[in-house]
């Protein structure tokens, strides 16, 4: 693919230790240390940067303060993005992209994470969920309904989610940056033995919660080429939007090949195809997610996606590497910070500084975020340059 003019291309990276709890640590110094260490990583300076998209938990709990951000790096920026989920992932990223590539700015720092009990804002739930949360019909809830239709619908049993699940949780086993190092190794057998959390989904089916945070820096690709990290192109993406998430209970008939759209955009404007895709950073806060965004990429038809995910085709040995870092299931979970974290696996992947488990000659990397239960999705493609 030829770049495009002012081709956005990410040249920094950087994860802040990730755990259950760090003891003393607030939303607002993470996110600085990840957008400091970010910097560091593309041998750029605070004072270089234009562009921020990192959620500002100042007081009173509210993330709408990006401005804030040109106090830190002590210089005017041209560009904010200001909703907590513009700060992160795919989203956060192709918007922050599309400001590069128009003109808007030069220099996007991108972050997001969380702090449990030390955040700097209020727990609550959106206005959306206010009436729903109360009875229990929280994020996990919503994805056991689809899950439930699905196998109900094609007739398939808790299985092949399981071995979902053990395999990418034991990605996790493996990889001394991720919260669950150690724990392990799983089988699909371990998994359906695992606590019910919202019927079918078992505890070891769902997403960890963690603390931490990370970063990205953006730039041009002229700019980039003069930094010290080969530059990761921003190919495409694509979204969809398909209701308020977790307002109302999501229906198969509607979500189960929700994404399509956003595929056919994201693959479009890379001229490439899914099967063309090195690694897969595919949203996990539930393993079912996984087997149907494989259906939704084309890869099978829909209620196949569990044959087709067997054995260790997800493994770095297989055919379609799947998050091999652990994921949100066994790496970390932190917030929208967990959307970021698919990022920058994809962007590690195509740099080749991935240690054990690198993907040979990767090319293009994809990362999705959100899915059926959330009633939407973003995903972007990565390629080297």
């Amino acid at each position: 693919m030829k770049p495009r003019p002012r081709q956005a291309a990410i040249v920094g990276l950087y994860v802040t230790k990730q755990a259950r709890r760090l003891e003393g640590r607030t939303e607002l110094d993470l996110l600085m240390e990840a957008a400091d260490g970010a910097l560091a990583d593309a041998a750029l300076d605070a004072r270089d940067v234009d562009g921020a998209a990192i959620a500002w938990p100042g007081p009173g709990g509210v993330p709408n303060e990006v401005g804030s951000w040109a106090s830190y790096f002590k210089t005017p920026l041209a560009f904010t993005s200001e909703h907590w989920s513009d700060c992160a992932g795919a989203r956060g990223i192709l918007k922050a992209a599309a400001a590069i590539e128009a003109g808007l700015c030069d220099i996007v720092v991108l972050g997001s994470g969380t702090a449990g009990q030390f955040t700097s804002g209020s727990v609550g739930v959106g206005d959306g969920i206010e009436f729903a949360d109360v009875y229990g019909s929280t994020a996990m809830a919503q994805f056991a309904l689809v899950m439930r239709r699905y196998m109900h619908e094609y007739g398939v049993g808790p299985e092949p989610f399981a071995h979902v699940a053990a395999t990418i949780r034991n990605h996790g086993h493996v990889n001394p940056e991720a919260v669950m190092y150690g724990a392990g190794p799983y089988t699909a057998a371990d998994v359906l033995a695992s606590p019910l959390i919202a019927a079918p989904l078992h505890r070891l089916e769902c997403a960890l919660v963690a603390e931490g945070a990370c970063a990205i820096v953006l730039t041009t690709l002229e700019r980039a080429r003069d930094l010290p990290h080969a530059p990761v192109l921003v190919l495409g993406g694509g979204m969809e939007f398909h209701g308020a998430a977790y307002a109302n209970p999501p229906l198969l008939r509607e979500m189960g090949m929700m994404g399509q759209e956003a595929v056919k955009r994201t693959f479009s404007a890379a001229g490439a195809t899914p099967r063309d895709v090195d690694v897969f950073c595919l949203y996990d806060a539930v393993a079912f997610e996984v087997v149907r965004q494989f259906e939704m990429l084309g890869f099978c038809r829909p209620g196949e996606g569990g044959a087709f995910t067997a054995g260790d085709r997800l493994t770095l040995q297989g055919d379609c590497p799947t998050n091999l870092d652990g994921g949100i299931l066994s790496h970390s979970w932190i917030g929208t910070g967990q959307l970021t974290l698919k990022a920058i696996e994809c962007a590690r992947q195509l740099r080749g500084g991935c240690g054990a488990r690198q993907v040979e000659g990767a090319e293009l990397a994809l990362a999705t975020n959100a899915g059926a239960g959330a009633r939407h999705i973003e995903m972007a493609l990565f390629g080297r340059a």
